[in-house]
């Protein structure tokens, strides 16, 4: 995988390893759209982990998902242009390259899903299942689940495109 991608897909990680997100952009398009990138990530992992441990959550869960991403669409489509067109970049029109750093990437993103999933269940049920059933659906209602909004500085960055390549 190309090294941007590489420091992309580690702040997707990063970033998506906290529920309290930071709003402080880095001024990298890179770096700034794996903050983004992963933020977004965070929430659809969110919704998936729950529905595993609490299926009583699922259709609650699954309709404040389907709103937010609905009132959102606009904006993950545009995040997911840029990274595709990213990748793209990285791989110097090589398509097995292009496919094969969106597959690492797509791998990478299912490993920070299990370490997600291991996460909830060393919380202990109780503190899980008040996540799952009140905390999660309410945190999509936020400006914090406004990414465009949230992340506004990264965003104008990431919309600025990658400088210097």
């Amino acid at each position: 995988m190309p090294s941007r991608l590489i420091a992309i897909f580690a702040l997707a990680l990063s970033t998506a390893a906290y529920a309290e997100q930071s709003a402080d952009s880095t001024g990298d398009f890179w770096m700034d759209l794996g903050q983004v990138y992963g933020a977004a990530s965070t929430f659809r992992n969110y919704k998936d982990i729950c529905a595993e441990l609490f299926a009583e959550y699922k259709k609650q869960n699954d309709d404040a998902y389907a709103a937010w991403r609905a009132k959102n669409l606009k904006f993950l489509q545009e995040i997911e242009k840029y990274r595709l067109a990213a990748a793209w970049k990285e791989a110097k029109g090589d398509q097995k390259k292009y496919v094969n750093g969106l597959a690492e990437w797509d791998a990478g993103m299912d490993r920070y899903k299990d370490v997600v999933r291991k996460q909830f269940k060393g919380a202990g049920r109780e503190q899980s299942q008040r996540i799952c059933s009140q905390q999660y659906p309410q945190l999509l209602l936020t400006d914090q689940a406004n990414l465009e909004y949230f992340y506004a500085e990264q965003v104008a960055t990431i919309r600025r495109g990658p400088q210097g390549k």
